[in-house]
């Protein structure tokens, strides 16, 4: 949308993955849920509690920003059940939209809205406004088809494509894939009232905020440039991948003390890495076991060649030389940031935290000497 001229959409903004919000010309507003679901599991139907939920919180943003909101869409890529009766979105949503008023509707449709109200905390006639302006649609790709819609649908409205090879479109495609992740892993927590309310209210640490999370068609074009230049990651075979959360606690602080760090930074070593080891968790959750561990997979081999040229730098075998081997660490995290090189959403403390993961592994060490090996 944001690459078509043709589209009347400025903004796209991430406010979770599950969640969209659109922007459009006139200043207004849409807001989309997305919903996916296994094959296996029964069709989407109106009576089930994540349905009304959703519902119920098309209501209660149509309440809190008033005039706001132009239309909600329950999006989804399984199917929605279809019948003439109240356990049909469809059918529900299509007899609000056409009704004038509350009374119009069939007395199954009234019920149904009544229970959405009351889970909204809202009266019936906050509840019938709202959702006039709703619909359900079931065509989005499934999870497996939508890297190659989603690269079909560039090849159409990207002018940057149209001298490229598939390949490169498709590192142009994964990047953007990346960067909208990134964008939906930050704090969400009251983002999308914030977000509204900075239309009227442009404090500095509001657009701080969501400035993470909006994008426009200036980023998503720069985006798309630099994954055409983006290097293939460092990953190996799937089976080979370490899984997060492992190593040695005990090794870990073995190898600090041999390497001269104070307790302070023996415990901030120690948070560092359990934040490390859950960020790897985390990509494992969003993104799914094998693309969550792709990219634990990378970050742990940059971190790991970095800790090595740290230490060829820095090491002294007549004294100890750890905190020496940080801070040239810290100094090479930093340098592959600002060539831009592929550190998806870590912080310098989180790569930090990885090399410190790695050596609760017994992949990196901070002395010359090793006590703990014969303790």
């Amino acid at each position: 949308m944001l690459l078509d001229d043709t589209e009347d959409v400025v903004e796209v903004f991430c406010e979770h993955h599950e969640d969209v919000l659109l922007k459009h010309r006139d200043g207004k507003f849409t807001g989309q849920q997305v919903k996916t679901r296994e094959l296996n599991q029964p069709l989407w139907k109106a009576g089930e509690a994540q349905v009304k939920m959703t519902c119920a919180r098309f209501i209660q943003l149509d309440m809190r920003f008033r005039g706001c909101f132009r239309a909600y869409r329950f999006l989804t890529c399984h199917p929605i059940y279809v019948a003439n009766n109240s356990q049909s979105l469809g059918y529900v949503l299509s007899q609000i939209e056409s009704a004038l008023n509350i009374d119009d509707l069939p007395s199954s449709v009234r019920s149904w809205l009544r229970r959405v109200a009351r889970e909204a905390a809202a009266s019936e006639t906050a509840a019938f406004d709202a959702l006039k302006k709703a619909t359900a649609s079931a065509e989005l790709p499934k999870l497996q088809n939508s890297l190659m819609r989603l690269i079909h649908t560039l090849l159409g409205c990207w002018s940057g494509a149209a001298d490229c090879s598939h390949e490169s479109v498709t590192r142009a495609a994964k990047a953007l894939v990346d960067d909208c992740a990134g964008a939906s892993a930050l704090d969400h927590e009251q983002l999308l009232p914030a977000y509204v309310l900075a239309v009227h209210q442009p404090a500095l640490e509001v657009r701080a905020r969501i400035e993470g999370k909006r994008m426009t068609a200036d980023r998503v074009q720069t985006i798309l440039a630099d994954g055409l230049n983006r290097t293939a990651s460092l990953v190996g075979e799937l089976a080979g991948m370490q899984q997060p959360g492992q190593g040695s606690s005990d090794l870990l602080l073995k190898k600090l003390d041999a390497g001269g760090f104070s307790a302070v930074s023996r415990n901030s070593a120690e948070d560092l890495r359990d934040k490390a080891d859950y960020l790897g968790i985390v990509w494992t959750k969003k993104l799914g076991r094998a693309k969550g561990l792709e990219r634990y997979d990378h970050i742990r081999s940059v971190a790991l060649n970095e800790a090595a040229r740290a230490f060829e730098a820095t090491k002294n075998d007549g004294q100890r030389f750890g905190p020496a081997m940080r801070e040239e660490l810290r100094r090479r995290f930093q340098a592959r940031r600002f060539r831009g090189e592929q550190l998806f959403d870590c912080s310098d403390d989180h790569l930090e935290g990885f090399a410190y993961s790695l050596t609760a592994q017994c992949k990196v060490l901070w002395s010359s000497d090793r006590p703990w090996e014969t303790t």
